[in-house]
């Protein structure tokens, strides 16, 4: 098979794959939280077809390799954590991050007290769109709880986590942007938490579980959280009750990229239609 159908097939699939990634963007343009993809290529290997050659005593200039490239391919696939613009919604429920890190999240079901984990099995989300179930536990859409650690004393990497609960018929509750919640039930003393959360040095290292979640990756580099901290510092940002962080989705570049990647697949597509007519030439030469 000649090179040209293996370069500009290479070149369809990278474009494909791009376009793919594209669509899934514009698609999440309105998605809570939601951190956009872009993507990268690289070239294949190159067919030598001769070598290169050093100059001689006699005065004779060295000559350079002669090189064809085999195609591209998709090198990689990364997302841009920018913070995407907050949004009020006036929804005491809502919650943003005004800066770095993770909510956490946990998917532990069916209990309704003593919650507690000590950072396995858990979620890490920029999507804030949270309730409070039936149990007076703050969850967000799927269910999942959101972990913090009882009490007022902040939260260091051996806090163990627990999951957030309003409890008391008629309780209501602030929330400031340490994280710090103070709830306000009817009745009896007022109680706090503190929402956790996670710095990941390399986010990139996450995966996406879906429903706006990630999930830790061992086989990455610092994949994890590298440490768990209150809202508003050790680098962390601030929490912002009655918001949500919207998509960071630029739709003006999606277009431009979209342009590029339509552009780019049609073109290694002529170029298999011409290497095709060449071969037919070559034939009818016979």
């Amino acid at each position: 098979m000649p090179i040209a159908l293996d370069s500009a097939t290479s070149g369809m699939n990278a474009f494909q794959q791009m376009m793919d990634v594209i669509g899934n963007n514009i698609a999440n343009v309105n998605t809570t939280g939601y951190k956009s993809s872009s993507t990268t290529f690289e070239d294949l290997l190159s067919q030598t077809m001769s070598g290169g050659s050093a100059g001689t005593s006699s005065g004779i200039g060295g000559t350079n390799p002669v090189q064809v490239g085999l195609g591209t391919q998709v090198a990689s696939i990364y997302s841009n954590f920018a913070e995407g613009s907050l949004q009020n919604t006036g929804n005491p429920d809502d919650l943003a991050i005004n800066g770095s890190g993770f909510f956490m999240l946990s998917p532990v079901t069916g209990a309704t007290s003593g919650i507690s984990i000590t950072g396995s099995n858990l979620y890490y989300t920029r999507a804030g769109d949270f309730h409070v179930d039936s149990n007076g536990y703050l969850v967000n859409p799927n269910g999942y709880y959101l972990m913090g650690v009882s009490g007022s004393g902040g939260v260091t990497n051996s806090s163990t986590l627990t999951a957030i609960q309003i409890s008391g018929t008629g309780s209501e509750f602030t929330i400031g942007a340490s994280g710090l919640v103070t709830v306000i039930p009817a009745s009896g003393s007022n109680y706090s938490y503190n929402i956790a959360l996670a710095n990941v040095t390399n986010p990139d290292g996450l995966i996406k579980a879906g429903d706006s979640l990630y999930e830790a990756n061992g086989a990455s580099p610092a994949a994890g959280p590298n440490s768990y901290s209150e809202g508003d510092s050790s680098g962390m940002g601030g929490i912002q009750q009655g918001a949500l962080e919207g998509s960071n989705v630029n739709l003006t570049s999606e277009m431009s990229n979209m342009i590029v990647a339509q552009t780019g697949y049609e073109s290694n597509s002529k170029v298999i239609n011409t290497e095709n007519q060449m071969d037919q030439f070559m034939l009818q030469q016979v």
